[in-house]
């Protein structure tokens, strides 16, 4: 079981210690500096192991998880220590590091449930793997071209993976949404039209959604029923279109099945455009088909950077089932969440005791560390991984900060991946005064929203005091 050495105390003896020059200088590079213990700068273990749980393993990763303190009330700003008030009372790492020199390390290494932060753990794997150049493909399949008469006998749409394929509501919606404003999606109506300018003009046998690249489980046994119940994410599928959502304002409802739904909004765009198709069973398309039309998604950076700045649960998640898809596998979320563990390891980044059992960080059995988190953020400083560093939500601009610390000292200066989850909140970023500031903080307790959005205040108050 882990527990927060020293609590409050320990913290304000390690920023003493730092702020009085106890500490030696080094630099940390593309990797973070040593966490202090005591006002000495030790390096973090040599070994570095990542644990993989598939979803049936669960009740292991519930027995192992750290246990949160006692619930406290939830603890105001104070003047003498809002860090240690952002910890108080729970199980919490925090690293705080101002140029080159660590000023604040509290169980930088205590694996804790990371919520959304974790998307930039599938990022820095998927930028190295995939490489931020790639892009997703849905094609439009027949068995054979159009007859001199435009006829068909059916279509198969085949899903690849495309997180960010929409129809023009879908896409009209998203424009307007302060936290969605210039994300990046794929549009289906530019497919239909292909298609019509392949010559088509009716499909007797109708449209197929194929969706057979990846695994066609909807939900992750290891997310809660309120993931699903209160739609933080449509069904997966290789094949998808607005999100697997069938409305989405006022209320969202999600598609029975996102295959068929993308087949059928691909009917309904080539019926307005003059074809006579209607949508069909869900088929794989042949082997010897002949492709019609494509159409390819934005560049993955793109994707990355939309995923970060919205926390955007979808794309996490196709993201993860391409890594596996990609490296040989089938398309299973437990495959992508092993090429993830593999690559963070690859690139020699601080992962003992982390556990994956998602892409996106809903499952509250994933763990990850604020040395880790911060790791995989400092990895933007390389331009191939660029998107880490252009994602982050901006305070009172854009993505999940676009409402938050507006006209305090953060607001346009603070720029960080956010994360929530019941009983976890995170904040991965830096903060951009007169001294820059890049940190990692995880805080896991019985404690609900309003007590996470507390905390988060008190650390960014903390912060900006540490930047003068």
């Amino acid at each position: 079981m882990y527990r927060r050495r020293g609590g409050v105390a320990a913290l304000v003896i390690v920023l003493a210690a730092a702020l009085l020059g106890a500490c030696s200088s080094r630099s940390n590079g593309d990797k973070l500096a040593a966490p202090l213990r005591g006002g000495v700068v030790v390096p973090p273990d040599a070994a570095t192991t990542t644990t993989v749980v598939s979803p049936d393993e669960n009740a292991y990763v519930a027995a192992a998880a750290p246990r949160a303190a006692a619930p406290a009330p939830s603890p105001p700003t104070t003047a003498v220590d809002p860090l240690g008030a952002a910890m108080d009372g729970i199980n919490a790492c925090l690293i705080v590091v101002k140029g080159t020199q660590p000023v604040a390390a509290v169980n930088p290494d205590m694996p804790l449930a990371p919520a959304s932060t974790l998307k930039l753990l599938t990022a820095a794997a998927a930028l190295t793997r995939l490489g931020p150049d790639f892009r997703f493909v849905t094609r439009v399949v027949a068995p054979a071209p159009p007859r001199a008469d435009g006829t068909v006998d059916a279509l198969y749409l085949v899903g690849g993976g495309d997180p960010v394929l929409s129809t023009p509501d879908f896409a009209g919606w998203v424009a307007k949404k302060p936290g969605l404003a210039g994300s990046a999606l794929t549009p289906l109506a530019d497919l239909a039209a292909s298609v019509v300018n392949a010559g088509v003009r009716a499909v007797p046998g109708g449209i197929h959604g194929d969706d057979s690249r990846y695994d066609r489980t909807r939900y992750l046994s290891s997310w809660s029923k309120s993931v699903k119940t209160e739609n933080d994410i449509g069904p997966l599928g290789a094949l998808s279109v607005n999100h697997g959502y069938t409305t989405w304002d006022p209320r969202v409802t999600s598609a029975p099945d996102p295959s068929d739904y993308a087949s059928s909004a691909l009917a309904h765009l080539l019926n307005a455009r003059g074809v006579a198709a209607a949508q069909s069973n869900s088929w794989n398309a042949p082997g010897n088909g002949v492709v019609l039309a494509q159409i390819s998604s934005p560049p993955l950076a793109q994707l990355v950077r939309d995923m970060l700045r919205s926390s955007d649960n979808y794309i996490a998640e196709l993201i993860t089932r391409e890594l596996d898809r990609y490296g040989g596998g089938t398309g299973t979320t437990d495959g992508g969440t092993r090429v993830t563990a593999a690559t963070l390891t690859s690139l020699a980044l601080p992962t003992t005791g982390s556990v994956l059992l998602d892409g996106s960080g809903l499952s509250a059995g994933n763990r990850s560390t604020c040395r880790l988190e911060l790791s995989a953020l400092q990895l933007g400083a390389r331009p191939e991984y660029s998107a880490l560093r252009e994602g982050l939500s901006v305070a009172g601009v854009n993505g999940t900060l676009a409402k938050r610390f507006v006209g305090t000292p953060a607001q346009g200066k603070l720029n960080a991946k956010t994360g929530w989850i019941n009983g976890a909140a995170a904040l991965v970023g830096n903060l951009q005064l007169n001294a820059p500031l890049q940190f990692a903080f995880i805080g896991n307790g019985p404690f609900g929203y309003p007590n996470a959005v507390a905390r988060e205040n008190n650390l960014v108050t903390g912060l900006i005091r540490l930047s003068g």
